[in-house]
């Protein structure tokens, strides 16, 4: 939307990192001491209204500039920040934003009586005061205004005034939010303890303000901001080019399902009213929820035919960790901060440990369920030959032959494993099962499928043609195996199912393998493989939505 990306040259214990920032929102976690709250000042320095725009002197509705503050965001250590040592460069998407597309900001000395070496942020083309910054509303709303009205002395009422369109906005996404269910004639509320801390609340008939929680406060908070830049973009029209919201601790105080619904109420806001919103969170359900939506991104790309491992591309939603390292030599060690993007569940599973302290597996454990080992091979070789990513690491094929009765009646019973599993039987069931279990795979299940072809006697009767099983003959030139020799001991064209079997295992033990065999089908088969794999991709991303795993990406040509 505004900021495309970040690239931190040096910063502190940051160096060299380049970062991707989501056009709608962005969710910046990791464990304490790794920056947050120092990358969401940066990507909100560059930035305010100066005198002669048409939104100088715009003001939130709780009575803060339009501008990042240095004082908000940053703490400046007199020993270890020394000026010419933070530099970062914020990319901005290509709409007239800002000259060259980019901000280049570094550290400069700018002494003060207490601190001789005191540094500010500017501008590195400029060194004027003010100069050179991009003219786009900014808010950074830090937690540390917001305070349980309990702990504080003396507080002054506020009016925000508030139309009554903007009330009745206010006070429905606060109990959507909150999920409250009676608040009778109730009105958006402020008390203000002095310039850093204020309180909001909601005043109704059974409730005010001061008996609101600090996590109503939050909540409250967040929604004055969001009507702050939408009285920006109703009242500015075309001027307005959009804003960027910066929330420090965003699930701060607010309990589990808030937080959940809070990310969507940010997302939506986001798009509604043209505001690139960035926080810090330490909360896995906020980073779940932020997943989620990069997952449906994800699939709306698939769906057209998008594949996504093969383009330069911002999500609409990022989550950004920074975690800690160590550099140097042994009993010398320098702890520094790095970063990356987070954009499969994968990783954000081995993220939510990270930040709980704990090991990580990482494999997904999508269970796979077939009869036998030939069918194994059989899925595992049209998969290669379709899908071109590391399709292994999506799925576990569990060592248990079952036959398709025992499947049936497992899914019949709703036992959860093969609710939540793909079972993929032999073709030949649609010859053995009867009309009401063939029924009940296709209108009961949505995870039982078909193998596109009966392993051993599908080959069996495939070679079995004269003509056909030259073209095969052909393919095998360092096998000399003439017709009458691969079919010395078959002379008939129908068997029971062990003869195609100790058919099939006579011409893997001759051929050293069954890849040539599988090849030579597949390549008289392409429509009905390709369709087979087609579903096993859509059925297995249909239990990946359910569980919450990234999805297989389709047939890429």
């Amino acid at each position: 939307m505004i900021i495309e990306s970040i690239e931190v040259e040096k910063f502190r214990a940051i160096e060299n990192l380049s970062l991707d920032i989501g056009k709608n929102i962005t969710a910046i976690a990791g464990r304490n001491a790794t920056l947050k709250t120092t990358l969401l000042g940066m990507l909100g320095q560059p930035f305010t209204i100066s005198s002669g725009h048409p939104m100088h002197g715009c003001t939130t509705i709780d009575g803060y500039n339009f501008k990042s503050q240095f004082k908000e965001k940053f703490k400046i250590s007199k020993e270890f920040d020394h000026y010419g040592e933070h530099i970062w460069t914020l990319k901005f998407y290509k709409r007239g934003y800002y000259n060259d597309d980019e901000i280049k900001m570094m550290s400069i000395r700018r002494p003060t009586k207490t601190n001789p070496n005191d540094i500010r942020f500017w501008n590195a083309k400029s060194k004027a005061k003010g100069t050179g910054y991009v003219q786009l509303p900014v808010y950074y709303l830090s937690l540390g205004r917001l305070f349980p009205i309990g702990e504080t002395g003396k507080t002054k009422n506020v009016d925000i005034h508030l139309t009554e369109e903007e009330n009745t906005y206010f006070v429905k996404t606060y109990k959507e939010l909150l999920s409250i269910q009676e608040s009778k004639n109730a009105v958006a509320a402020m008390e203000k303890a002095d310039a850093r801390r204020n309180f909001v609340g909601v005043n109704d008939n059974t409730h005010d303000v001061f008996t609101n929680s600090a996590g109503e406060s939050n909540i409250g908070k967040i929604i004055l901001a969001i009507l702050s830049f939408k009285r920006l973009k109703e009242g500015y029209g075309n001027q307005y080019k959009g804003g960027i919201l910066l929330i420090d601790e965003l699930d701060a105080t607010l309990y589990g399902y808030s937080q959940k619904k809070l990310v969507d109420f940010l997302y939506k806001t986001s798009k509604e009213f043209n505001i690139q919103i960035i926080f810090t969170t330490h909360s896995p359900m906020v980073l779940q929820e932020v997943n989620n939506l990069q997952r449906k991104e994800i699939r709306k790309m698939q769906e057209n035919g998008i594949d996504v491992s093969t383009i330069s591309y911002n999500y609409e939603s990022e989550i950004i960790y920074l975690e800690s390292y160590y550099v140097g030599e042994v009993g010398d060690s320098k702890r520094m901060v790095k970063g990356r993007n987070i954009r499969k569940s994968i990783d954000l599973k081995e993220v939510t440990d990270d930040i709980n302290m704990q090991p990580s597996i990482v494999r997904q454990s999508v269970n796979i369920y077939l009869e036998d080992e030939r069918a194994k091979q059989f899925l595992i070789y049209l998969l290669s030959q379709h899908l071109k990513y590391n399709y292994e690491n999506y799925f576990n094929i569990v060592d248990v032959n079952l036959g398709f009765t025992n499947y049936l009646h497992l899914h019949r019973k709703r036992v959860p494993e093969f609710l939540n599993s793909l079972i993929v039987l032999d073709h030949d069931v649609y010859r053995k099962a009867s009309t009401t279990q063939l029924d009940y795979v296709a209108n009961s299940s949505r995870n039982i499928m078909f193998l596109p072809e009966d392993v051993e006697e599908g080959m069996f009767k495939l070679l079995k043609d004269p003509i056909r099983y030259k073209k095969f003959e052909n393919t095998i030139s360092d096998v000399r195996m003439p017709y009458e020799i691969c079919f010395k001991d078959w002379t008939e064209s129908e068997y029971e199912s062990n003869e195609y079997k100790h058919w099939f295992a006579y011409m893997e033990e001759t051929l050293g393998g069954v890849d040539r065999m599988y090849a030579f089908w597949l390549s008289n088969n392409e429509t009905s493989a390709r369709d087979f794999v087609e579903k096993f991709v859509s059925a297995y991303n249909l239990i990946a939505d359910k569980q919450g795993y990234d999805y297989m990406m389709g047939i890429t040509e």
